[in-house]
C-alpha cells in the first residue's frame, strides 16, 4: 500500500517538459494493478486467520465440560493505602467515575466552542448565484451512484494543485455543494475525480462507458452496469424525495412534489430521444431486450452525471476521454 501510494503520487504529479501531465489517469492504475493484486493476498490472510480463529474457538468450546461449581481461591483485597504527593491527575485516573465525568466536561466545553460560532452564521458557506437544486431525475440519479458505491471509487472534490487543476477542471468551492445531503469529498480515486465531469462527455460515452468500461477506456477495472440498463427507477417516490429535499433546506418550489413527475419524464425523454440516434445503443437495446429508456436507472445515472460541476463552468460535450 505505501509503494502503491508513492507509485501514485508521483504519477499525478508528473509534468513533461512542455508543461503537460506526463501520465494518464489509467496509466497510474494499470501501474498499481500489480500492487492491488499483492494487497488482495494480504487481505486474504487475514481472513484465513479470522476463519482459523472462529474455528479454533469453536473446536475449544466443544472439547471443554460445564462446571457447575468449581472450587476457587484468591488472596484477600489489600487495603489501598492514600498517596501522598502524588500529581493531582494520579486522583481523577484511579476513579473512573470521576474520569468519565470530567471527560464528558472537557468534550462538552470543547464542541460548545466549536459549534455556536457555526449556530449564530447566518450563512456559514459563501452562496453561488448558479448553483442550483437537483432536477427529480438527477436526484433518481444521485440515488443510483449512491447505491451502486460509485463514491467508494470515485471522489468529487478537485483540490487546488496545479495537477488536479490540470487533470480535472477548476478546483471545487464549498458553494458548488450546498444542496448534496451528504456531499462526495473524499480521496479514494480507483477512479478519477468526477467532480467536473458534467458535459465533459456525450451522453452516448456514458451509456457505452456504464455499460461496457474496458470498450471506452481499455485497461480499465471498473466493472460493467449492464442491470441499470434492464431496471427502470420507481418514479413513485419522487414526491417524498423532493419533500425530503426540502426538509433539508433545498429551495424547491412550494408544492413542487406535485409535478417534479412532469420535469423528471420531460429531461428522461431528451436524454433517451439522444442516445437513440446512435446506431451502437440502438444494437445494445436489442441485444437487452430494452424498447424504452424514458425511465431506466442508466438514464437518470446519465442525467445526474451530466450535471456534476456545470453549476460553475461546463466543458463542452463531446470531449475526447483521456483517462
Amino acid at each position: 500500500m505505501y509503494w502503491a501510494g508513492f507509485t501514485q503520487s508521483l504519477n499525478w504529479k508528473t509534468f513533461t517538459d512542455e508543461g503537460q501531465l506526463q501520465y494518464t489517469f489509467l496509466q497510474t492504475v494499470n501501474m498499481l494493478a500489480p500492487m492491488y493484486k499483492l494487497r488482495s493476498v494480504g487481505g486474504l490472510l487475514y481472513l484465513t486467520g479470522a476463519i482459523l480463529m472462529v474455528v479454533n474457538i469453536v473446536k475449544t468450546v466443544k472439547s471443554g465440560t460445564f462446571i457447575a461449581n468449581e472450587e476457587a481461591e484468591a488472596p484477600a483485597l489489600l487495603k489501598v493505602e492514600g498517596h501522598s504527593g502524588e500529581h493531582w491527575h494520579r486522583w481523577i485516573e484511579r476513579r473512573p467515575i470521576q474520569m468519565l465525568v470530567l471527560s464528558l466536561v472537557a468534550v462538552a466545553i470543547g464542541g460548545v466552542i466549536e459549534m455556536i460560532p457555526t449556530f449564530l452564521v447566518k450563512e456559514n458557506i459563501p452562496t453561488i448565484s448558479s448553483v442550483k437544486p437537483y432536477t427529480p431525475l438527477e436526484l433518481h440519479g444521485r440515488d443510483i451512484y449512491l447505491s451502486e458505491g460509485c463514491y467508494t471509487c470515485h471522489s468529487q472534490m478537485v483540490r487546488p494543485f496545479r495537477d488536479e487543476v490540470k487533470r480535472y477542471g477548476e478546483y471545487s468551492k464549498s458553494g458548488e455543494f450546498v444542496y448534496d445531503h451528504p456531499f462526495q469529498w473524499g480521496s479514494k480515486r480507483t477512479g478519477p475525480d468526477l467532480a467536473r465531469i458534467g458535459g465533459k462527455y456525450n451522453n452516448e460515452w456514458h451509456f457505452n462507458h456504464m455499460y461496457e468500461p474496458s470498450a471506452i477506456s481499455p485497461g480499465s477495472i471498473m466493472p460493467r452496469y449492464p442491470f441499470l440498463l434492464t431496471t427502470n427507477i420507481d418514479i413513485m417516490r419522487t414526491p417524498k424525495m423532493i419533500k425530503a429535499m426540502q426538509t433539508l433546506g433545498v429551495p424547491y418550489e412550494k408544492g413542487y412534489h406535485n409535478q417534479a413527475n412532469v420535469d423528471l419524464e420531460k429531461q428522461a425523454k431528451a436524454i433517451a430521444a439522444d442516445l437513440q440516434q446512435s446506431d451502437l445503443v440502438k444494437q445494445t437495446m436489442e441485444l437487452e431486450g430494452v424498447k424504452d429508456l424514458t425511465y431506466t436507472k442508466l438514464v437518470a445515472l446519465i442525467a445526474y452525471l451530466q450535471r456534476v460541476g456545470t453549476d460553475i463552468k461546463a466543458a463542452p460535450a463531446g470531449t475526447v476521454p483521456t483517462h
